[in-house]
């Protein structure tokens, strides 16, 4: 009886298979798997964006509340600019490319961490209202870097960054400059220019600032650029080391505020000779306040 509608038998197909083909079909799986799990490794260290979590005492800061000096802080706002943000390891150095969004340009970007409020409602309330003020607030917050395109964390060993807005930027006219140069909050003047840093906070009867930014810019008005540098420029410089696999960069508030008064006299405005703001530029270049993990 002939058989109809089956494969026509082929030696050379049956010298594949048997009995050597199964050890060949088994190397092809495996020649196989092993090529897309390198590519998915690969994959992997290419990353879109770096978070930003703020630290206290050795842990993260789960909301907008912590105790200090015996009293308990809340912050009203916490907001900084970085700056030629560069990678450097085995290749030579570069500078990434940071995404357009509200949040950075080219060359900056403003981080305003999410920090919820420690009265926040039970899980029991429901979710909806949680998600609902989650969405909300990701509209006012920013806790990522974010590239144009991925980098490779992997093979990085130091993120170097400024904390400042470049003197080419900084005394620009604001009503004019993209976002987020444009923002109110973070703007002293057209001569003075842009706040580097701002952390404000409100303790049970007092409360306790700190606006980093240059001082001594000389311009013919307030509503003029500079023509050259500010006798202090306030520009504060970080090389990190990578100390796990540099998927977030950790600001540690506690040592940014170490040894200082926490007094309305201890705040820090660079108005005037305040011993406060001395010891936090101190603190900003001695006491490991940003730490690459």
């Amino acid at each position: 009886m002939k058989l109809v509608n089956t494969l026509p038998f082929r030696p050379d197909i049956s010298i594949f298979l048997f009995p050597n083909g199964l050890k060949k079909i088994l190397a092809l799986f495996f020649i196989s798997g092993f090529i897309a799990f390198n590519s998915s490794c690969s994959r992997l260290d290419e990353a879109e964006n770096i978070a930003l979590e703020i630290w206290h005492n050795g842990s993260p800061l789960d909301c907008n509340a912590f105790e200090s000096h015996q009293q308990i802080w809340s912050i009203q706002q916490l907001a900084f600019f970085m700056s030629n943000v560069t990678l450097s390891g085995e290749s030579p150095a570069y500078q990434p490319q940071l995404s357009s969004t509200p949040w950075q340009t080219e060359n900056v970007v403003l981080i305003q961490p999410y920090l919820a409020d420690c009265d926040t409602p039970s899980e029991d309330e429901g979710e909806t209202t949680h998600n609902n003020q989650a969405s909300s607030e990701s509209l006012k917050t920013n806790n990522y870097l974010q590239f144009a395109t991925p980098v490779d964390l992997d093979s990085a060993e130091q993120l170097s960054f400024s904390l400042a807005v470049p003197f080419a930027l900084n005394h620009q006219n604001p009503l004019l400059q993209a976002s987020p140069l444009n923002l109110p909050s973070m703007f002293w003047s057209w001569r003075s220019g842009h706040k580097f840093f701002r952390l404000d906070m409100q303790g049970p009867s007092k409360n306790w600032v700190f606006h980093l930014g240059s001082v001594g810019c000389s311009a013919v008005s307030t509503m003029r650029s500079p023509q050259e540098e500010c006798v202090q420029p306030n520009r504060v410089s970080f090389q990190l080391d990578k100390k796990h696999n540099g998927a977030k960069l950790v600001m540690h508030l506690d040592r940014l505020m170490a040894n200082t008064s926490m007094q309305n006299s201890g705040s820090c405005l660079f108005h005037s000779d305040q011993q406060s703001c001395t010891i936090l530029m101190s603190n900003l270049k001695n006491q490991d306040v940003f730490e690459w993990h």
